[in-house]
């Protein structure tokens, strides 16, 4: 669980849910206020959110640092996963941002929303009305691959998942296939939609009528209405479960939420909670946490009684994350892969071929691996060269800067910033702590 604290008065940290005062992860850096959640990259560890002020900020857990990743007055900004973050310039231009550096791209007219897709797509919706149009391309690549009429809308959702981008119009819903780019059958409603909320997979859509008392969902397989909720009042707002248990509504009048149970098609009953950006939200375990003054109240989703209360939790911003990268890799996992069925003869190194009747004599058994001592501190991966020098200059400990290591993953170069070898891992860990970054600890080769 990330948390950034509202106002200032300390970095972020991360705890170890449910120990709500279990830190795994902080940094003394000062983060900026989040306004809204962008993107979370579980392969770098890298969170992706818009501030306050609307710049587009990048905390990456594997350095411990954050960046302000550009100054320019950007909107609409969105990211797919956090390797990039795309926004809207003044002039209608579209940047994205990465670590290494930006890219622009300037639309045949001004761009006026953009949705980054999962493989790495961007559509672009240019002109304004009945002129509006959607074109894909792939970035850095500005060929325009694909373009189709697009429609006026209220809301627009992009499943998590899915290849689904869903939109609310005045006849109803209407749904587009991303990949193929081609329109599923609209699903039509009698009354105006307020607001949309999505399952991550794009499964399931709900729609909130604009009576606010109404809750329609379309199951996007049939494309059309399976079920209704009607809610004991009136509703301005909703929020799906990330793992598609749970619907939440918000009371328009007051600072309560509904519960509605997507599986069972069920109002399981109301509960108080101020309504933010980030809270309330419900967790793997079907906790929902809820917001009572300073504190987070965890209650339970099936019984709504509550389980804890987290003590001046709601002074931070939440943010939840499912990553493994607190947990340091086996060395054996990045060991290089040994092929001792074909072995080449290295000493032939004559700049003159041998004659085609002279074969090099094959040892009969392969050479000794060699044998790997001492204990390596990793600080740091990758893909960049220039990032892993950056970093590794800036870091010395008891007389030594630490250095780069390059290896192949998956047909990639992976630039690691180490330190050592120390003779016991009571060292490494000695050494990683006065480095001041974030370390992993391996016994031999990173």
């Amino acid at each position: 669980m990330l948390r950034i604290p509202r106002t200032g008065g300390g970095g972020p940290r991360v705890h170890r849910y449910p120990a709500a005062d279990s830190v795994v992860w902080s940094t003394s850096e000062s983060a900026p206020t989040p306004a809204e959640f962008l993107a979370f990259d579980d392969d770098n560890g890298s969170i992706a959110y818009e501030d306050t002020r609307g710049r587009p900020i990048l905390i990456e857990l594997r350095l411990g640092t954050i960046t302000v990743q550009s100054t320019k007055k950007l909107t609409g900004l969105a990211s797919a996963g956090a390797k990039s973050v795309f926004g809207i310039a003044a002039n209608g231009d579209v940047v994205r941002l990465t670590p290494t550096g930006e890219w622009t791209y300037k639309p045949p007219r001004p761009a006026k929303a953009i949705f980054p897709q999962p493989e790495g797509g961007l559509l672009i919706a240019i002109g304004t009305g009945a002129n509006t149009r959607l074109i894909k391309l792939f970035p850095p690549e500005k060929r325009i691959l694909d373009s189709l009429p697009f429609p006026v809308a209220s809301q627009t959702v992009r499943t998590q998942l899915g290849d689904r981008l869903i939109l609310a119009v005045d006849s109803g819903l209407v749904v587009l296939r991303t990949r193929t780019m081609d329109w599923a059958p609209p699903v039509e409603f009698d009354d105006p939609i307020t607001r949309i909320a999505s399952t991550p997979s794009g499964d399931r859509v709900f729609a909130l009528h604009d009576t606010g008392t109404k809750v329609s969902v379309v199951d996007r397989f049939r494309d059309r209405i399976t079920a209704e909720y009607e809610l004991p009042g009136k509703a301005r707002d909703l929020r799906v479960d990330p793992f598609g248990r749970y619907l939440l509504a918000r009371h328009a009048d007051a600072d309560s939420i509904w519960v509605l149970a997507i599986g069972t098609q069920r109002i399981i009953g109301a509960l108080r909670s101020t309504w933010r950006a980030d809270l309330p939200y419900v967790a793997y375990d079907g906790v929902i946490a809820t917001i009572s003054g300073n504190d987070v109240v965890m209650v339970d989703g099936e019984t709504l009684k509550a389980k804890s209360r987290v003590a001046g939790g709601a002074r931070d911003v939440w943010f939840p994350i499912l990553w493994d990268g607190f947990r340091p890799r086996s060395a054996s996992l990045d060991e290089p892969v040994r092929f001792d069925s074909i072995i080449t003869d290295s000493t032939l190194t004559d700049s003159v071929s041998p004659p085609d009747s002279v074969a090099p004599t094959l040892p009969t058994q392969p050479p000794p691996a060699q044998e790997v001592q001492g204990f390596i501190v990793q600080l740091a991966a990758f893909l960049a060269e220039a990032r892993a020098k950056e970093l590794a200059t800036r870091v010395h400990v008891g007389g030594e800067n630490a250095r780069v290591m390059t290896s192949t993953r998956d047909g990639s170069t992976i630039y690691r910033v180490v330190l050592g070898p120390y003779a016991t891992r009571e060292e490494a860990e000695r050494a990683g702590k006065e480095s001041g970054q974030s370390y992993w600890v391996f016994e031999g080769n990173p």
